[in-house]
């Protein structure tokens, strides 16, 4: 087929529009991997490495017990002290200590019935806090399961008895330090808190009371630089 010599300028016209327009769109799509690669490089936590101190008024330990029916009783017991040890590879280990006197009580208003629960938990029934005042919680080890979320491991000790735990936690950065939440359950009947637990009697009918209490540490860590 020949080509007339005064259509040559306009095929080549066509041509150069063709190219000009294809390396457009080709240079804008590749726009749009690298902005969602910044977002997911966002999303990561990089820790300071260091000693942190969990600040006690600033902290919370939250506990909560269920029995057959759907009641409960909760409230709190004060952190007396607490410390946080992160690795220069992310790596976090802790060690905290719970003053077993201050079981408070929330779900309870009345302060005679409230006095009265607390009394309880504080005897042998329970916690015997005359002979064991305090609880500990140790982390060991901590392994990144989500973006800020945490899965740790470590052990509880209560009435003297320590046993291996698992927690689950999120982790959040602060101008100064590091904010932390962390829930997990601990069976009751592991520590020899025996009180109305299926675990050691099997005529408790509607009286059982569950195994498992709940518990919510809300941590507020504070770099130490001594």
């Amino acid at each position: 087929m020949r080509i007339n010599k005064n259509s040559v300028p306009s095929i080549l016209f066509i041509v150069y529009l063709f190219s000009f327009i294809s390396c457009g769109v080709k240079e804008k799509s590749t726009i749009k991997p690298e902005k969602f690669k910044l977002d997911n490089d966002v999303a990561l936590l990089v820790f300071d490495a260091g000693k942190y101190i969990a600040e006690s008024d600033s902290s919370s330990v939250f506990w909560e017990c269920r029995w057959l029916g759907g009641k409960k009783h909760d409230g709190n017991v004060y952190l007396e002290q607490g410390s946080v040890n992160i690795k220069d590879d992310g790596n976090i280990s802790g060690n905290f200590v719970v003053d077993m006197n201050t079981i408070d009580c929330f779900d309870i208003k009345n302060v005679g019935t409230k006095n009265k629960l607390i009394g309880h938990l504080k005897s042998d029934d329970f916690f015997d806090v005359e002979n064991h005042q305090k609880a500990r919680l140790e982390i060991h080890s901590s392994e990144n399961i989500g973006g800020n979320n945490f899965l740790f491991k470590g052990s509880l000790t209560i009435k003297g008895i320590t046993n291996p735990t698992q927690m689950k936690g999120e982790v959040q950065k602060l101008n100064t330090g590091y904010s932390a939440d962390i829930k997990f359950m601990f069976d009751r009947s592991k520590y020899n808190v025996r009180y109305r637990s299926a675990s050691f009697f099997n005529d408790l009918g509607d009286r059982i009371i569950s195994d498992d209490v709940f518990l919510k540490i809300k941590l507020r860590l504070i770099k130490n630089f001594s």
